[in-house]
């Protein structure tokens, strides 16, 4: 029966685990593609409105170009007025042709710069109940002012002024042609002078009716903004009270990355959550659609719902067959759990043994020349009494380089604890403190066999990684190359310790003048319990021990290379963290 029940509980919870990942899954898939489809409509709309708008463009800078090519600026000195009447005619008939042959154009344009005959002259044909007709504008009843400061229904003239590029004009309500319309000018200069404005119009009818009707979801609307992100076209009803809110997030947005055309916001809106989908068109104005998140994510909450209940029923069903078959197993399952415990037993106590084996040798190898380093400390103390040499500073310099050992004996045991379960944190750190710290331990062993130690880098130089997991690599590697200058008795009793930087590496270099690795030797010297010490002896770990810190706690490299004059050890360790530890700590 506790068999039953514990593979009941261990059912559920397995059912329990694959229902909440499909779920999560499979709403995470669900509301990737609801936002997409958002984005995509309010995409799709932008495009085919910068469809039109960009061929009102193109006919409008084509205007504009003919007539700076085609205006005579010096018959136009001669004779103002006469010449622009005969300019206008040749201008009608292009303007009216050109009209004929474009469905999507309402209106095309060119009015003239009333300061060049004193008077106000407009060349302008719409196309009315399909037929192409001249409009002559009626400048005194329809309030047409060319005086500053102007009003909307001048906006068309006055605001392309002083630019090298075309404006477009939100809607308003031309007068003379009585309709709501888009219009796109054009300034026109020819050297120099202003000779006036080139422009079309669309009829603003038919976006106007598409962007107040439109909305993917129940409770939403759309919006189309110009390039201060003022509403031009809006659901007065829905929109008008929002106006500042979307205006600033839009703002904030838009203007933090200038390549993001198109995305989404939420927002929270007098405590309801609301989405919003946005695109730029090509002209600078921006389409938007606003839309409840509940009514959004509609189709989430039904699928969690559907599924919390499949998983409710699959779970029963699921316990109810493992109840049924699964009796006759019981006996037999207890017999492979008694067997299983014995092998964890076994396999336990053999791992605990081998780390505690190894973490023995190593605090053997690490503590061997600390205490060879303090007989040297007391030696010297006793020679020094003796000798009658002994004086209170100098026994007080003593005690401190003892003290200062056996710290760092006693913390050699937690370090290689952390080594077999690591717990610190990577840090920032200077190199050069890890080398000066292994110096240190070595300084009385150094200075007994006149060995000259020299570092070349006197600046900063900073690694990312266990600073005294650093500290021991250095510390094995010195230890390394002191004894091969003792083996080998080279004429310079030098030890060197480069630092450079690779790219994001610092190379720590060891170098020492002793014998160069045998050829046959160079593959073994990273392995364990191999040493070519020879009668000096050596427990053959260091290295070994040296290895795995640098590649498995330091993410480095450690390498070898036979030089001349000596033997060169190189440590490659990261400036900064990797992807993975970035993304954990992100």
């Amino acid at each position: 029966m506790k068999t039953i029940c514990i593979i009941t509980v261990f059912s559920m919870t397995i059912a329990l685990i694959v229902g909440s990942i499909a779920t999560m899954r499979s709403t995470s898939y669900l509301e990737t593609e609801i936002d997409k489809k958002i984005i995509t409509t309010a995409e799709k709309y932008a495009n085919d409105f910068s469809a039109e708008f960009n061929h009102m463009e193109g006919l409008t800078d084509s205007l504009a170009s003919y007539v700076m090519t085609t205006f005579d600026k010096s018959a136009y000195e001669e004779d103002h007025s006469g010449y622009l009447d005969f300019y206008k005619k040749d201008l009608a008939e292009m303007i009216k042709s050109d009209l004929a042959t474009i469905k999507s154009a309402h209106s095309l344009y060119v009015t003239f710069n009333p300061e060049l005959a004193s008077r106000n002259d407009e060349v302008w044909y719409s196309v009315i109940d399909g037929k192409v007709k001249e409009i002559s504008a009626d400048f005194q009843n329809n309030s047409r002012d060319f005086s500053l400061p102007y009003e909307k229904n001048m906006e068309y003239f006055f605001k392309p002024q002083g630019k090298d590029h075309g404006v477009w004009i939100s809607p308003y309500y031309d007068e003379d042609i009585e309709k709501e319309v888009f219009s796109y000018s054009s300034p026109i200069y020819v050297d120099g002078l202003f000779i006036g404005v080139a422009g079309a119009d669309i009829s603003a009818e038919d976006i106007v009716k598409v962007i107040k009707e439109m909305s993917p979801y129940a409770g939403g609307y759309s919006a189309l903004l110009d390039e201060n992100y003022q509403f031009i076209i809006h659901n007065d009803e829905e929109s008008f009270s929002e106006e500042e809110d979307i205006k600033s997030l839009l703002k904030s947005e838009l203007d933090k990355d200038g390549r993001n055309v198109s995305g989404k916001l939420n927002y929270n809106f007098r405590g309801t959550e609301k989405i919003m989908s946005y695109s730029k068109m090509r002209n600078g104005w921006t389409f938007i659609t606003t839309q409840p998140q509940e009514a959004v994510y509609k189709p989430i909450d039904s699928l969690r719902g559907t599924m919390f209940l499949l998983g409710i029923f699959l779970v029963i069903v699921f316990i109810a067959f493992l109840i049924a078959f699964s009796r006759p197993f019981i006996k037999k399952t207890n017999t492979l759990e008694e067997e299983n415990r014995r092998k964890e037993i076994i396999i336990i106590y053999q791992s605990r043994q081998a780390k505690i084996g190894e973490m023995v040798g190593n605090i053997t190898h690490q503590w061997k020349q600390p205490l060879n380093t303090i007989n040297l400390i007391l030696a010297n103390l006793l020679d020094s009494y003796r000798y009658g040499d002994l004086d209170e500073k100098r026994l007080e310099k003593s005690v401190n380089k003892v003290e200062n050992i056996v710290d760092k004996m006693s913390e050699t045991i937690t370090d290689f604890s952390d080594f077999l379960k690591p717990t610190k944190e990577k840090v920032f750190f200077d190199v050069r403190d890890c080398i000066e710290s292994a110096v240190s331990l070595m300084e009385e062993s150094i200075n007994l066999h006149k060995i000259k130690m020299r570092t070349c880098c006197e600046t900063e130089k900073k690694a990312y990684g266990y600073y005294n997991d650093t500290t021991h690599v250095i510390f094995n590697l010195l230890n390394n190359a002191r004894d091969a200058i003792l083996e080998s008795h080279p004429d310079e009793r030098n030890i060197e310790v480069r630092i450079l930087q690779e790219g994001n590496m610092l190379k720590v270099s060891v170098i020492n003048p002793g014998k160069g690795i045998a050829p046959e030797n160079r593959e073994h010297i990273f392995e364990p319990y191999f040493t070519t010490k020879g009668e000096m002896g050596g427990t053959g770990l260091g290295l070994y021990i040296s290895k795995q810190i640098v590649e498995d706690r330091l993410n480095g490299e450690i390498s070898m290379e036979n030089i001349t004059g000596g033997v060169k050890f190189d440590v490659l360790i990261p400036t900064r963290p990797g992807k993975e530890e970035k993304n954990e700590h992100g």
